[in-house]
C-alpha cells in the first residue's frame, strides 16, 4: 500500500470521526421564557401541544402572557392549547460559528506526511543494515567453508593415524633410560616419608 493511499484513508477516517452524531430520539430543546410582570417558565416548543413547566412543575391550566407580547392559553398538565405570538423585543441570538476543521485537518495532514517521512527514513535504514548484514553473513560462509575443509582433513589425516598398522621396536635401536632404579627408590621412599 502507497503512502499516499494510506493518507487516503486516514483522511476518510477522521472525517467520519469528526462528523455530529445523528441522535436516535433528539429530545425536545427546553428554553427559558420570561413572564410579564415577574418569573420565568421553560417551554419545550413554542406551539399548540408544547408544555410549560414552572421549577420543574407542568404550569396550572390558564392564561399566560410572555414579556414579549406571547399570550399563552394553558390547559391540564401544562399543555398549551392555544398561542398568540407576540412581536418580540430586540433580542437576536447570535449563530454559533461552526470550528475551522480545515485548520484541524492540514495540521493532523501535516503531522500524518511527517511521521510517513521519519517511518519512510527508518525503514531505508533498515533495509541498507539488512544488505550489510547479508554481505557480511555471505563472507561468513566463505570463511566457514575454509574451515570446514581444513577440519575434514584433520579428520582424515586423524584416520590414517589410527588405522596406520602398528610396526613392532626396532631391537637394534638402543633407547636410553637416564633413570636407575635404585635413584627411583630412594626418591619415592623420600617423597613418601617426608
Amino acid at each position: 500500500m502507497e503512502a499516499k493511499e494510506i493518507l487516503s484513508r486516514v483522511k476518510n477516517l477522521f472525517t467520519e470521526l469528526m462528523a455530529p452524531p445523528v441522535p436516535e430520539n433528539p429530545a425536545p430543546e427546553v428554553k427559558e421564557y420570561e413572564i410579564k410582570g415577574g418569573g420565568k417558565v421553560t417551554i419545550d416548543k413554542l406551539e399548540a401541544g408544547g408544555i410549560v413547566m414552572i421549577d420543574g412543575a407542568p404550569a396550572l391550566p390558564g392564561d399566560l402572557e410572555l414579556v414579549d407580547g406571547t399570550k399563552i392559553k394553558i390547559v391540564d398538565n401544562g399543555v398549551i392549547e392555544v398561542i398568540e405570538l407576540g412581536t418580540p423585543e430586540a433580542e437576536v441570538e447570535t449563530p454559533e460559528v461552526p470550528e475551522d476543521m480545515g485548520a484541524k485537518f492540514s495540521a493532523f495532514e501535516t503531522s500524518t506526511n511527517e511521521k510517513f517521512t521519519a517511518y519512510e527514513a527508518k525503514l531505508s535504514a533498515y533495509e541498507q543494515r539488512f544488505a550489510a548484514n547479508e554481505t557480511q553473513l555471505s563472507a561468513y560462509k566463505v570463511e566457514l567453508g575454509k574451515h570446514k575443509e581444513m577440519i575434514e582433513k584433520l579428520l582424515q589425516f586423524g584416520q590414517l593415524m589410527v588405522d596406520a598398522p602398528i610396526s613392532q621396536p626396532d631391537p637394534a635401536t638402543k633407547i636410553n633410560n637416564n633413570f636407575k632404579e635404585e635413584d627411583m627408590k630412594i626418591k619415592a621412599s623420600s617423597i613418601l616419608f617426608n
